[in-house]
């Protein structure tokens, strides 16, 4: 896939998301998708929400159109990525209106989870079958919800999930892999980059549960993907911060004898905000955070260094101090 066909289509899909969430107001006032404030809530404005329906758009209608025009490699029972991705919006836009209770909401992700692990090829895997498919469907669904659980701050999930495409994409392109992975990072890239633009400090849409399952959903297909071609070091980069933020505070919860699905803003990035330091610092140290760990998963991927994900490491445990006026 030549660079032009690539940069292309990048500006395109950025320009076409752009006007898609500038106008969403509209249609979400129309619609009335509009998360207004109360207990639940860590923001103060009712704000529209539920523009993942301009994510799930876009993600179908580019991964088709690049596997046509550019004849693009999916992989077998490519299909059922689509029926997953469809799935998750679906069960993510209702529980946006209805308020899926969350024991219901995590059989229907698993079972989803565990019907979409016919996309992946385990042949070549030494580990049995069995224990291959009980991480992976707990690995894929504790990280949908995790990541689900990053989007309660303006700016936080668009900015890490950038990070996570951005990786995924310079991998694949340096290996010309034209991939599954590599479009839905092609499209998701430019998609989030123009939304970044309305949901940054402060926002003026939110896409919901109907979006950040989705995401949650894609990075985790990403994900299996590359550590199924032993590439663990890079997937511990991307997912260092989410992982260790939420899998300290749901374990600290747990102890304290509140469900682990409990809506309490107990992460450590929401410290800030309920300390009343606001949306603006969060973003600010997340954004420099960022920018460091796509530089170290950068040497990673063109220099072989899977050693750096330990600064990947090294740093969220910081910003996480950080947030906790630690350091």
């Amino acid at each position: 896939m030549k660079s032009l066909s690539i940069f292309v289509f990048f500006v395109f899909v950025f320009s076409f998301s752009f006007i898609l969430f500038k106008y969403f107001p509209f249609f979400a006032k129309k619609f009335n998708l509009i998360d207004t404030p109360n207990d639940l809530n860590i923001h103060k404005n009712p704000t529209p929400t539920s523009s993942g329906i301009i994510f799930i758009f876009l993600l179908l209608s580019g991964i088709l159109f690049l596997h046509s025009f550019y004849n693009l490699q999916l992989s077998k029972n490519y299909f059922l990525f689509f029926f997953g991705v469809l799935a998750m919006f679906l069960v993510g836009f209702i529980d946006d209106k209805k308020d899926i209770h969350p024991l219901i909401r995590l059989i229907i992700q698993t079972s989803i989870v565990y019907i979409c692990l016919a996309i992946f090829d385990f042949q070549s895997l030494t580990v049995p079958l069995k224990v291959t498919i009980f991480f992976l469907v707990y690995f894929w669904v504790y990280l949908i919800n995790i990541i689900n659980f990053t989007d309660g701050s303006d700016g936080f999930l668009a900015t890490n999930s950038i990070v996570v495409f951005t990786a995924v994409f310079l991998f694949y392109l340096f290996n010309a892999d034209y991939n599954i992975p590599f479009s839905i990072s092609l499209v998701f890239l430019p998609t989030l980059l123009a939304y970044l633009f309305f949901n940054k400090p402060f926002a003026k849409i939110f896409m919901g549960d109907s979006g950040s399952m989705v995401i949650g959903f894609c990075i985790g297909y990403c994900a299996i993907e590359l550590i199924l071609i032993g590439e663990y070091f890079i997937v511990i980069s991307f997912l260092s911060y989410t992982f260790i933020d939420c899998t300290y505070t749901l374990i600290k919860k747990t102890i304290n004898g509140s469900y682990p699905w409990a809506r309490m803003f107990d992460y450590q990035f929401l410290v800030p905000i309920k300390n009343n330091l606001g949306h603006k610092y969060v973003f600010r140290y997340n954004l420099i955070f960022n920018i460091v760990n796509l530089f170290i998963i950068i040497f990673q991927i063109f220099y072989n260094m899977g050693e750096l994900c330990l600064i990947s490491i090294f740093l969220s445990i910081m910003l996480i101090l950080k947030y906790n006026n630690k350091v």
